[in-house]
């Protein structure tokens, strides 16, 4: 399957790639030789019986598993030649995740959730950028709300804009819990 815009760039690629868990009779071929692209810009759908290894193709193109045999690209960058550190940091600037069950931390709001990645990176979001996010989904009535309790249409709201930032330049320096200068002071 060959999913290259226009342009031919290319959000992520798998060639040839097979994932296998577990050894002997216990042995799970979750890929098995697949090749597949995704074009910069679309949504695409990745839709399947249960079972059928959605998940782990995820898992493989996002970098958070490592590929059994093939080769994975994340734009131009082959994932096989990074080392854990690199691998994390390109998942920081350049993927975004939405989990099913959301990995939203019930201790935090909304907006402290959505924000999470960033202050880990040392960034604060650009003002406009998360007015735009935020409004985007209806989430600025909640921001102020703990996930934990709230309605799954709200929670994956959340994910979602989670999911969707990219890294910010920085302005900020200082722990994200105790410093003025820190993410969740009011932005």
């Amino acid at each position: 399957m060959t999913g290259a815009d226009a342009d031919g760039r290319v959000a992520a690629r798998a060639v040839g790639v097979s994932r296998v868990y577990g050894e002997g009779e216990a042995q799970v071929r979750a890929l098995d030789g697949l090749s597949v692209e995704f074009p910069e810009g679309r949504f695409t759908a990745v839709m399947g019986p249960s079972g059928s290894g959605k998940s782990t193709l995820m898992h493989c193109l996002a970098g958070l598993d490592r590929v059994t045999s093939g080769e994975v690209w994340i734009g131009g960058t082959k994932l096989g030649d990074l080392s854990e550190r690199q691998l994390t940091l390109l998942r920081r600037e350049q993927v975004g995740f939405i989990f099913q069950a959301y990995n939203l931390l019930p201790t935090l709001t909304a907006a402290e959730n959505i924000g999470l990645p960033l202050a880990i990176a040392g960034k604060k979001p650009e003002p406009a950028w998360y007015d735009r996010v935020i409004d985007a989904v209806g989430l600025r009535p909640r921001l102020g709300h703990r996930p934990t309790g709230s309605p799954t249409t709200r929670a994956c709201r959340s994910g979602t804009r989670r999911s969707t930032r990219r890294t910010r330049p920085a302005r900020s320096t200082g722990c994200w819990r105790c410093s003025t200068s820190c993410w969740h002071s009011p932005w």
